[in-house]
């Protein structure tokens, strides 16, 4: 079958919003409920019921469930990106989904909840923010970057640099060109944090690799732990290789 991936994408989203908004700065959006915060498992229960409801048979990749379902789409799913600035009152979150296709075709989606903007694209298409065509032009050496083992030797190649808890609109504001690069060497970015926003930068064409210049998730998603959890290189072509350069020196 095939499926209309931004129509699913966009009706996803609004559902997500409807069941999140009442529960925004309460205390009940905060409880833990089989593992996660209450607000993450109203928020992955809407998807899961929606793609059911609607028949949609694909293999589902959920931040909070791993894997669930079967068929020869893939949908990965953050459907909130940035919980803890959620819980926090901080705007700066989103709901982030990723299609797979049947034939190979890919599409990423992200909202920022706060902004109401919508970041899409499909693979080697034009990458869009609210419909209008987006490029990575930068005007300032200013980056996104999540401190862990290497960091110091990317540190001087980036003016200023920030941190603002959402790797999904972090990337897609390296798309857009509101900044120059994020960078993630911690070892916790997981798939389902950048999955649809890689889709949105790479047809943007920033490269978006591993300390290795790697796809970081082309092997696998899971290990015997769980979810595999990655560095994470973003940057336009000519910058991403300076980064690599520096992370490979003693």
């Amino acid at each position: 079958m095939v499926y209309d991936y931004p129509r699913i994408a966009r009706e996803v989203t609004g559902l997500v919003e409807q069941r999140i908004t009442p529960i925004l700065g309460t205390t009940k959006a905060q409880e833990l409920v089989e593992g996660t915060t209450y607000i993450d498992k109203v928020a992955e229960d809407t998807v899961i019921g929606y793609l059911a409801d609607n028949n949609i048979g694909c293999v589902l990749v959920t931040e909070e469930s791993g894997l669930l379902g079967a068929g020869g789409l893939t949908v990965i799913l953050d459907p909130l990106d940035g919980t803890t600035n959620a819980l926090m009152g901080i705007p700066f979150y989103a709901v982030s989904l990723a299609f797979w296709g049947e034939k190979g075709e890919k599409y990423g989606f992200v909202k920022n909840l706060c902004t109401k903007e919508v970041y899409e694209a499909f693979e080697n298409g034009t990458p869009l923010k609210n419909e209008k065509k987006i490029q990575p032009t930068c005007p300032k050496s200013i980056a996104s970057g999540y401190i862990g083992k290497g960091f110091e030797k990317v540190l001087p190649l980036i003016d200023t640099w920030r941190c603002f808890g959402s790797l999904a609109l972090e990337l897609c504001y390296v798309a857009e060109g509101k900044l120059k690069a994020l960078v993630d060497l911690r070892e916790k970015a997981r798939v389902v944090d950048v999955a649809g926003a890689q889709i949105i930068a790479e047809a943007a064409g920033i490269k978006v690799t591993d300390e290795r210049g790697n796809n970081p998730f082309a092997d696998a998603f899971f290990d015997e732990k769980g979810f595999v959890r990655k560095n994470l290189i973003c940057a336009p072509p000519d910058l991403h290789e300076q980064m690599l350069d520096a992370l490979s020196k003693e």
